[in-house]
């Protein structure tokens, strides 16, 4: 146990200040939850036409002449995602509220998993109620589809990083309470 709580040490700040960072911008994300996710759906659009514009570029000057065709269509299709999205707002929030319950339950399980896995570290268990909000709330995304999905990808997104921040901000402040192996 003693060398899990030398391994937190250097992460000490780290987990601190993510979890600070956390803490404020899910605050955030849950008071204004239609700008968040306005927000959310127009940076994923910018992000899909900028790896479609890159795609497209290195097919064109690219040296592999055999897939330069496949590489140029794949570019094509990432750019009209990307302007469909910036032009659909709404659909494109019903569609990447669907995506998002689906990492909610998927990362609520692997964080479930994980922190029964680190049962021996301070605090393991806001990794457990982090994971099981998180599950919790994907669910609840599932349930309340597609109808409120422009309010509901914000306030849950804002949620999650409140837990996900909460516990980060928990593991850190606990890593100092703990004994190392230099004072035993």
């Amino acid at each position: 146990m003693n060398q899990q709580n030398n391994d937190m040490q250097p992460s000490r700040a780290l987990l601190i200040a993510s979890g600070i960072l956390f803490l404020l911008v899910g605050f955030a994300a849950m008071t204004l939850p239609v700008l968040f996710t306005a927000v959310i759906v127009q940076i994923l659009a910018i992000f899909i036409l900028i790896s479609g514009v890159i795609t497209l570029g290195m097919a064109l000057i690219g040296k592999h002449k055999q897939y330069r065709l496949l590489e140029m269509l794949s570019g094509i299709i990432r750019i009209a995602a990307g302007l469909a999205l910036l032009s659909c707002l709404k659909s494109g929030a019903i569609i990447i509220t669907m995506a998002f319950a689906i990492y909610l339950v998927v990362e609520g399980l692997f964080v479930i998993i994980a922190s029964l896995k680190m049962r021996s570290m301070p605090c393991w268990k806001w990794k457990l109620v982090n994971g099981i909000a998180a599950l919790a709330l994907g669910i609840l995304v599932f349930l309340r589809w597609p109808s409120s999905s422009f309010t509901v990808l914000g306030i849950f997104f804002g949620i999650n990083l409140v837990l996900n921040g909460a516990s980060q901000l928990a593991l850190g402040l606990s890593s100092r309470n703990q004994p190392t192996a230099a004072n035993t």
